[in-house]
């Protein structure tokens, strides 16, 4: 089923962001290694496993992050009655604060920065789902600050997360189709030097069907999509065929096949 895009990217709510059809309440996601490609993969090792709360218009009002099948990070959202989110609280299971962060908008509309207040034994837990340069951000230092920067329908083409001392911790840098699907990915250090890139494709109901992930300029992951939709046209399997090239740049990244999973409740 395709997916309308029209902009401004400001008046979308989170199920037009995430191209879902029909009134979602929730969806919990898990994703697996496949085995076979690998000799070491685990059968069915969950990579990953997140339930995302929607509210009635369509906007995520609840997140929460799995580790070992028990709640790890839980995430709720502060927005005005239009939707625009204006604080996030996120807690560890037993109910200690981890992190809040603090959102502005620009005189568009257009979120413009964020104020990151973290706890003294902070987690980190996902950022941005880009697992695969996950490690790179870890190794940072902390950012407590982002300032974006948006393109004329309101799309990020630019976060630049900043430390507590206003130096720059790491940028990441996106570009888009005119249907607002996002081409291509970037990752660059504290001095600009450009470190991941990752570039995408689409068939035309806006499905990814392939994702190329470059490490320092050399290709590192090649990644090809499939799908099986329910009755209302939501993915709820995509099976993930991996190509890792097994170098010094990329230890660490996961090389088995993926599947993730969906579980889709409809109000």
């Amino acid at each position: 089923m395709q997916v309308s895009h029209h902009p401004p990217a400001a008046t979308f709510n989170d199920l037009n962001r995430l191209g879902l059809e029909g009134k979602v309440k929730s969806i919990m996601e898990f994703t697996y290694t496949v085995p076979g490609k690998t000799e070491d993969a685990e059968l069915r090792k969950v990579v990953s496993q997140k339930l995302i709360l929607f509210d009635e218009t369509g906007f995520i009002k609840e997140t929460r992050l799995y580790s070992n099948s028990a709640e790890f990070l839980i995430s709720e959202f502060m927005r005005e009655n239009e939707g625009k989110l204006l604080q996030m609280n996120e807690y560890l299971a037993d109910g200690s604060l981890n992190l809040s962060i603090n959102y502005s908008y620009d005189d568009k509309g257009f979120r413009s920065e964020a104020i990151y207040n973290w706890s003294e034994n902070r987690v980190i837990g996902e950022i941005c789902e880009r697992f695969d340069y996950y490690d790179d951000i870890l190794q940072n230092e902390l950012f407590t600050r982002i300032k974006y920067k948006n393109e004329y329908r309101g799309y990020c083409t630019e976060e630049i997360f900043y430390t507590e001392d206003g130096r720059i911790s790491f940028k990441i840098t996106t570009k888009y189709d005119f249907r607002g699907n996002r081409l291509e990915s970037a990752y660059l250090d504290g001095n600009g030097r450009l470190s991941w890139i990752t570039k995408y494709k689409y068939d035309r109901y806006d499905h990814l069907t392939e994702s190329n992930v470059y490490k320092s300029n050399r290709i590192a992951v090649e990644s090809a999509y499939k799908y099986k939709f329910d009755d209302t046209g939501n993915w709820v399997s995509r099976a993930e065929d991996r190509t890792v090239y097994v170098n010094i740049l990329t230890a660490g990244i996961e090389k088995s096949d993926m599947l993730t999973e969906r579980v889709i409740d409809y109000y």
